[in-house]
């Protein structure tokens, strides 16, 4: 059984949701899995226990297949955050996401009421009413699992199937930095679960446009010494730096596996890793600076702004990521080999 949050959570909660305005509840920019079964869940015990209007928010693009059929087949309504129009006195829920972070379209004049997130703090938060950071969980769908338990609302099957898939994408189905509590809330889950949609969720389609870009980045994968790094110059969104470095991560003869795309105005980048005595957000960070990326041991993900002036842009900028983070590694005077 998962450890639900206390009582006091609960009511601090709800206590910081109250109040005439509807509720924006925004999750970091182009959503994964557990950003969005967290918001859903926070949007539904809005609605369950405060009878509150909410809308979920949405910055960047989801492009991962994965993550669209979740929208289509959970019913997940997402509204462009542009279009909301956000004010200084709007009543704002973060969801796997921090103030201040680069990876959500949160204006840094907007104090958000509630801030739910499984990453480390990163700065003072004690302006924020509601801050529940739990970095010792594997997904903030435990968290929000563990809300919805202690309030004692209905599960819905989509809901629960939602938490569920959250919970298993963002651990890599409970191998990847997976702890008791997010075993058991996904123990509590799964009964409730819509097996037929899940599958079509995690076998969700894919256009031809897919297997271009893995070839690709296969074909640009460059190894040195335990490190494999791929420089994709745009990328179709921003997820697919993500998707690669994972999938680069199975080579045996690495530890450390990293993707670098282009896409729109922002270079993204995503490191992954088998070591369990280093830090992959500290690393991040210290190669893109601390608001610019963040993570956990193993994963790690971030981006930084490209100068539209500059021709090839994102090659050239990648280019100097690489390079950082060889350095960090102690990698920086292996000799450059091509995977394939």
């Amino acid at each position: 059984m998962a450890s639900p949050a206390p009582k006091s959570m609960l009511a601090g909660l709800l206590q910081a949701l109250s109040g005439p305005e509807p509720l924006i509840i925004l999750p970091h920019d182009n959503p994964d899995p557990d950003a969005l079964a967290s918001a859903a869940a926070l949007k539904y015990l809005a609605q369950e226990l405060l009878e509150k209007d909410a809308v979920i928010a949405q910055g960047g693009i989801v492009g991962r297949a994965e993550n669209r059929a979740m929208l289509t087949y959970l019913n997940i309504d997402l509204k462009p955050v542009r279009d909301l129009h956000l004010r200084a006195d709007s009543l704002v829920a973060l969801v796997d996401t921090q103030p201040g972070r680069v990876n959500n379209s949160l204006p840094r004049e907007i104090v958000p009421a509630v801030v739910i997130d499984h990453h480390p703090a990163y700065a003072d938060y004690r302006q924020v009413p509601f801050l529940d950071l739990r970095d010792e969980y594997g997904a903030t769908s435990t968290i929000l699992t563990e809300y919805v338990r202690e309030a004692r609302v209905e599960l819905e099957s989509k809901l629960a199937t939602a938490l569920f898939y959250g919970i298993s994408a963002e651990t890599q189905d409970l191998g990847r930095e997976a702890t008791p509590a997010d075993i058991a809330a996904a123990q509590f889950l799964y009964p409730y679960t819509n097996k037929r949609r899940l599958a079509k969720i995690e076998n969700a389609r894919v256009p031809r446009v897919y297997f271009r870009a893995f070839h690709e980045a296969i074909e640009r994968a460059v190894i040195y010494d335990r490190v494999v790094v791929s420089i994709l110059p745009e990328v179709q969104y921003p997820d697919m730096v993500a998707e690669v470095a994972d999938f680069l991560l199975r080579l045996d003869e690495v530890e450390w596996a990293c993707a670098i795309g282009g896409f729109g105005e922002n270079l993204h980048v995503s490191l992954r890793t088998t070591e369990r005595d280093v830090n992959a957000g500290d690393v991040l960070q210290r190669v893109l600076g601390n608001e610019s990326a963040g993570g956990h041991d193993m994963t790690a993900g971030g981006r930084m702004p490209l100068d539209p002036r500059e021709a090839d842009a994102a090659v050239h900028a990648a280019a100097v990521v690489r390079d950082r983070l060889l350095a960090l590694l102690d990698a920086a005077g292996a000799a450059p080999r091509a995977l394939v």
